[in-house]
């Protein structure tokens, strides 16, 4: 038995994962009756599935689609050391996962021995789109996990921007950071292979890192991490309140993005309520419409629950940070950053248009997010 075609390197956990098998005796109904290929899949050393597969009518190939196995067992975990240079790192169950597929034969009726053990192999949680290949993971190896532009703005009170590299190794890779004429250089040791290393390049994060002998500059600076330099321009507050959003993104790692135009909170808001007469009739058989200068109340609102909603509005966009926002449209996992707390929200938007200067002028993106709390008020 031999695997004929096996999924390729750095594929990921939300496209088909194809194996495809073959023994001569799937070719042989007469001596190996009511033939299926087993084939079971082990996460990290456990047996966690075992499915069995007809061979294909004509090729006599067994063909296992692996991905909704696999999907199970990746979880996201995003819990940051806020504030922090090197705010946490993904590996193995939330970002990749390592499995391995054997391969039993059934004919007969009876299940035999293991005959076929892959080598093991690494998915991946991210999702590619359209494109003309298996996975375009591998460009972005040991390098900056992200598609938005070498721009970045934020403000110099904001204490976490975060912005993620594929450790594909264990080998140390470097950051540099120039602020005016002074220069740092952070060497970060990944823990593991296949980590997404979430980095928090805010400038409260640079100067924690660098107590007393290095101070970021108030109006820009540069963070140079793989083949990519981006030049942070710092800038103030303004009149608005300023959100930072931090998402998952395509690559299966976060990214972070400032919001720092006009904001709106609203609640939608569920009440019950139940009729009564306008007048009251006391102990003493005395009718009344009202208590004092009270008027009784007729209608009454009770059970009363609301969900917060917040619209947010961008500062003008490159067209480049424009096409990378659907990232954050698209994105399962979202985070509101207010008053030092990351809220869990979701985008309530269900279409983005994709928009270009030459097109559409100056472009900008509002975005509505509900966050996932449901509160009551008093029951009355």
């Amino acid at each position: 038995m031999t695997f004929e075609s096996t999924p390729a390197q750095y594929s990921s956990v939300n496209d088909p994962l194809v194996y495809v098998v073959y023994d001569a005796h799937a070719a042989n109904p007469t001596t190996y009756p009511n033939y299926k290929y087993v084939g079971e899949v082990w996460v990290n050393g456990v047996l966690v599935f075992t499915g069995k597969y007809f061979p294909n009518p004509t090729t006599n190939r067994g063909i296992i689609d692996i991905s909704t196995i696999v999907r199970e067992y990746i979880t996201l975990n995003f819990y940051p050391s806020l504030g922090t240079f090197t705010a946490i790192e993904l590996g193995e169950g939330e970002w990749s996962i390592s499995i391995v597929v054997k391969i039993r034969e059934e004919y007969s009726g009876s299940v035999g021995a293991v005959v076929l053990t892959d080598s093991t192999r690494k998915y991946f949680n991210h999702y590619n789109g359209r494109i003309n290949d298996f996975t375009n993971l591998a460009n972005y190896d040991d390098d900056v996990l992200s598609n938005r532009s070498n721009a970045i703005t934020l403000t110099y009170t904001g204490s976490n921007y975060f912005i993620s590299y594929f450790a594909e190794t264990t080998a140390t890779f470097n950051v540099v950071i120039t602020g005016g004429t002074s220069t740092r250089t952070k060497t970060i040791t990944p823990g593991a292979a296949n980590t997404a290393i979430v980095l928090n390049i805010s400038p409260s994060a640079i100067n924690d890192e660098y107590p007393g002998n290095f101070t970021i500059a108030t109006t820009s600076y540069t963070v140079a991490i793989g083949s990519h330099t981006y030049t942070v321009s710092v800038i103030c507050e303004g009149l608005y309140t300023n959100y930072y959003v931090h998402f998952l993104n395509k690559l299966g790692a976060y990214d972070t993005f400032l919001f720092n135009k006009v904001s709106r909170r609203t609640f939608d808001i569920e009440k019950k309520s139940y009729q009564q007469l306008p007048y009251r009739v006391s102990s003493s058989g005395v009718v009344s419409v009202a208590h004092d200068n009270t008027l009784h109340r007729q209608k009454t609102d009770f059970a009363g629950r609301y969900r917060e909603k917040l619209r947010m509005n961008s500062d003008w966009l490159t067209d480049v940070d424009y096409q990378w926002l659907s990232e954050l449209v698209l994105s399962p996992d979202v985070y509101v950053e207010d008053e030092g707390e990351l809220y869990p929200v979701t985008i309530t938007g269900t279409n983005y248009e994709f928009k270009e200067h030459i097109v559409d002028g100056l472009i900008n993106l509002m975005v509505d997010v509900e966050f996932g709390g449901s509160y009551k008020t008093q029951f009355q």
